[in-house]
């Protein structure tokens, strides 16, 4: 009798527990980050390379049009910017399109995409 009972014991929580163990290994934690680099206009930065001081007038009015934005890494990465919740952030963020920024964001990876949800920006001096 009390073998029968801890089979249905196991037999019930067995996949449950299997279950949460499977979830809790595909789920990647956010965290936070924070990258000095270039505010890239991604459309312009794709197709041709193009960023730089040369090509801060460009950006600008690329992301004006609702181009979307990266951040160029000091170290060579580049990552898509996301807007969060609080839009203000990313609003801020473009207004400093083809400039030098400290960008504080959460870290979101999907697929091989890197991407910051930005929280917060600040000119670099």
């Amino acid at each position: 009798m009390k073998k029968n009972l801890l089979k249905k014991i196991v037999s019930i929580f067995f996949p449950f527990l299997l279950f949460i163990t499977l979830v809790s290994f595909n789920y990647k934690k956010v965290e936070g980050k924070t990258v000095t680099g270039e505010i890239l206009d991604m459309k312009c930065y794709m197709t041709s390379g193009a960023h730089g001081e040369d090509h801060k007038d460009c950006a600008a009015s690329c992301v004006k049009g609702g181009a979307p934005m990266g951040i160029l890494a000091d170290d060579g990465k580049v990552y898509l910017l996301i807007e969060g919740k609080d839009s203000g952030a990313f609003e801020e963020t473009k207004k400093h399109a083809g400039e030098m920024v400290i960008l504080t964001g959460t870290l979101s990876e999907k697929n091989g995409v890197q991407a910051l949800i930005v929280t917060e920006v600040k000119p670099k001096k």
